[in-house]
């Protein structure tokens, strides 16, 4: 029998698996800075000069489980492309998104490599984790598109897209302030790591006001389209107010607790979810018809 190609179904599969290794670096990725690990192996791509798994040593481990799994998510977008290039019906918007995927993971292999050689400068740690959710908006589009589905629902309400791209972008301005408050915070991935020179509470309190600008926007548009025929932009509006509740309680509790490590990469976590979630709201605002 003749292979014709993937079928959107197995390709839609593939999507799904790079987005949540993403999310899985993300979280490994939080686990080394949060033990200390940063520096457990000092040179790139052998852990140590001459010797590429590390000795009998925790931290050591940790950094390279974390390389393990960038393996990982580097086979998961090589699949991405490949299933893009096989897949029946040829889609070249979705090769393209798959593309985007190699260039991502690209950038963040060669950051992961100056954030070993700079010893862990926070500038250099940030723009690790931003690029992550660079990626996983990527992977978010790309899964989306491949489900081959579409939002047919009418839009009933002036300014609903306007208004979820603005709760899209608070979302952007709080992960990227929340950035900087663990920049600033103790957990470097080594202790004797510079941390930015900003005082914690007032980088924490501007992280504060950009959550509370996210939950008042999407509080509006979770309101406004209560009752109207936008079921599915409500319902994700009401998960993602979930989500965010989420995130902020832990957020509250971790830093009056003096940001315990287990805390912080529930954070971290939490985090990741909401980007998905403002991410998949702002893609259901701009299929509607």
């Amino acid at each position: 029998m003749k292979f014709k190609g993937l079928s959107p179904k197995t390709f839609h599969k593939i999507t799904r698996f790079a987005l949540w290794s993403l999310v899985a670096i993300v979280i490994t990725g939080g686990a080394v800075r949060l033990t200390g690990s940063g520096l457990g192996c000092s040179d790139w791509p052998n852990c140590e000069p001459g010797q590429l798994v590390p000795k009998a040593n925790i931290h050591g481990w940790v950094e390279f489980g974390n390389r393990l799994i960038t393996g990982l998510v580097s086979i998961a977008v090589i699949f991405a492309v490949s299933g893009s290039l096989l897949r029946y019906p040829r889609d070249k918007t979705l090769t393209s998104w798959s593309i985007g995927l190699v260039v991502g993971v690209i950038i963040q292999i060669i950051l992961g490599a100056v954030t070993v050689v700079t010893h862990l400068s926070p500038p250099i740690v940030m723009a690790h984790f931003l690029v992550s959710m660079v990626l996983i908006w990527n992977a978010v589009v790309l899964e989306a598109k491949a489900s081959n589905t579409r939002n047919t629902e009418k839009a009933t309400l002036p300014y609903t897209k306007t208004h979820c791209w603005l709760v899209g972008t608070t979302t952007a301005i709080a992960v990227f302030t929340g950035t900087i408050v663990t920049a600033s915070g103790p957990h470097g991935g080594d202790e004797n790591v510079n941390r930015l020179n900003f005082d914690l509470p007032d980088v924490a309190r501007i992280h504060g006001v950009s959550v509370f600008l996210l939950v008042f926007f999407l509080v509006g548009l979770n309101l406004r389209l209560k009752g109207t025929q936008q079921k599915n932009l409500y319902h994700s509006t009401k998960t993602m107010l979930i989500v965010v509740a989420a995130q902020a309680a832990i957020g509250y509790v971790q830093y009056f607790n003096q940001l315990p490590p287990l805390l912080v990469a529930c954070h971290i976590a939490g985090a990741t979810a909401v980007w998905i979630s403002a991410v998949r709201l702002m893609l259901k605002s701009v299929t509607a018809n």
